[in-house]
């Protein structure tokens, strides 16, 4: 038998809409749309687009939308400035029997028992599959931090936080100076603020300001660009940026107790696999005084499926896990 659920995935700067099948098990999506469009105001009016185009919408949803969730089931985006997001008002207006909102990174760890081995890039080795807790996380437009538990029943918990909000723990003076030159507009520097896409700038603009020379008029994209090609700033900008991220997800690492592995996400993840991958900044995870054995034992990889928290939407809904090992 076929079940059928609408899911979406909205984070900052796009919203992804699909209809998901499970059929014995197995879960494809279906009629998948993605809006980026600045024009859209509000996520009713993403859903209207997309019952406007699509045939045979299903009866019931589910929607991972970036930001918590609140004790009544609804959600506040954290970086979109749309309305509150009420499941029952989702249900009322588009007259589905049952919506449900859940935080954009409970879906993407929901996503990993379901992805191919080939969905990952490995960052970090281990020569055996891993179980036990899996830490997700990672910076896209911001940053999402989540675990996979595994159930003694079978299955996963999945468990979501906001940790990409703690504060970022600079490690030297030249980082401490970074941090210092973004809190004198923001005040509290959050480790979203050094590693998330839309935060590049202001750090890029900081490491010129250190540098002695006036911030160029760059977009992410061609800092990106001119670091790949040896530009000395924007090199520094993404070997910081990455030493951060793995600086925190160790840190996160030995909170989680996450030896069944890290995976990263994201498409800042994606986009610096080579930084990541550098020296200095797997020496940032690695380097953790008497617990460094502890980390040296977990693998680490990037997943690269831009349709996993879709998948994991899905799979909630249809709570179709039956196994929390990972195998990078």
């Amino acid at each position: 038998m076929r079940k059928s659920v609408l899911v979406g995935d909205v984070g900052g700067t796009k919203v992804r809409l699909a209809v998901a099948h499970c059929v014995s098990g197995q879960i494809t999506l279906d009629v998948m749309r993605v809006y980026d469009d600045p024009g859209i105001s509000s996520f009713p009016d993403a859903i209207s687009q997309f019952i406007s185009e699509i045939e045979n919408i299903p009866n019931t949803a589910l929607f991972a939308l970036a930001g918590p969730i609140e004790d009544d089931g609804s959600i506040r985006l954290t970086n979109r400035s749309w309305p509150t997001v009420v499941p029952d008002e989702i249900s009322g207006k588009f007259g589905f029997s049952r919506t449900r909102i859940v935080n954009d990174f409970a879906a993407m760890a929901r996503a990993i028992p379901e992805m191919d081995k080939a969905d990952f890039e490995t960052i970090i080795k281990h020569p055996a599959p891993s179980t036990g807790t899996v830490l997700v996380t990672g910076p896209g437009t911001g940053m999402g931090v989540s675990t996979l538990i595994p159930s003694v029943t079978g299955g996963c918990h999945v468990l979501t936080g906001e940790g990409g909000h703690v504060a970022f723990a600079p490690r030297n003076a030249r980082e401490m100076a970074i941090r210092d030159i973004i809190a004198r507009e923001h005040g509290y520097v959050s480790l979203e603020m050094i590693v998330a896409g839309r935060w590049l700038i202001p750090v890029y603009n900081a490491i010129c300001e250190l540098n002695g020379q006036p911030p160029a008029p760059l977009s992410p994209k061609e800092i990106l660009q001119l670091a790949d090609q040896g530009d000395t700033t924007c090199e520094e900008v993404c070997r910081f940026r990455a030493m951060a991220t793995m600086g925190a997800i160790g840190d996160a690492a030995l909170i989680t107790g996450a030896k069944g592995g890290i995976v990263l996400t994201g498409g800042v993840a994606e986009r610096t696999v080579k930084w990541l991958k550098a020296p200095e900044a797997l020496d940032r995870f690695l380097s953790r005084g008497q617990m460094s054995p502890f980390l040296a034992d977990i693998p680490v990889s990037v997943l690269q499926n831009g349709e996993a928290p879709l998948i994991g939407a899905a799979a909630l809904a249809f709570e179709a896990a039956d196994s929390c090992s990972f195998d990078t």
